[in-house]
């Protein structure tokens, strides 16, 4: 009998020790998810902020000019064009931090799943 509660004794301290790395674990995928949002979070706020600077230069550009020669048309064109790789290279960089947020969301993942069988 007495056997039998050592042998309940150390089942039992095995499973706090398991599931106190596992606490541990969760609680370092959590700060790395709180980062990774946080991150995310201010890379979309800033692509916003330029793609809104565009947008707002743009804007003005239109209210200033009355394009009446071809010579300010192709002025005109020639900034237009210029916004436009503005436009891509704040997207392609968006897309390229989302990707990798994706990734790192992808591994957070798998460290949250349970196993189901044992360790």
């Amino acid at each position: 009998m007495a056997e039998h509660v050592g042998a309940s004794a150390e089942a039992l301290e095995s499973a706090r020790s398991l599931l106190a790395a596992r606490d541990r674990d969760l609680a370092e995928a959590d700060a790395e998810l709180a980062e990774v949002v946080s991150a995310a979070h201010a890379a979309a706020t800033e692509a916003i902020r330029k793609l809104d600077a565009i947008n707002a230069e743009i804007e003005a550009a239109l209210a200033q000019n009355a394009v009446t020669a071809p010579l300010e048309g192709r002025e005109f064109a020639r900034f237009l064009l210029a916004k436009q790789r503005e436009i891509s290279d704040v997207l392609i960089a968006a897309r390229a931090e989302a990707d990798a947020k994706a990734v790192v969301l992808q591994r957070l993942l798998d460290r949250y799943r349970v196993s189901s069988t044992p360790a």
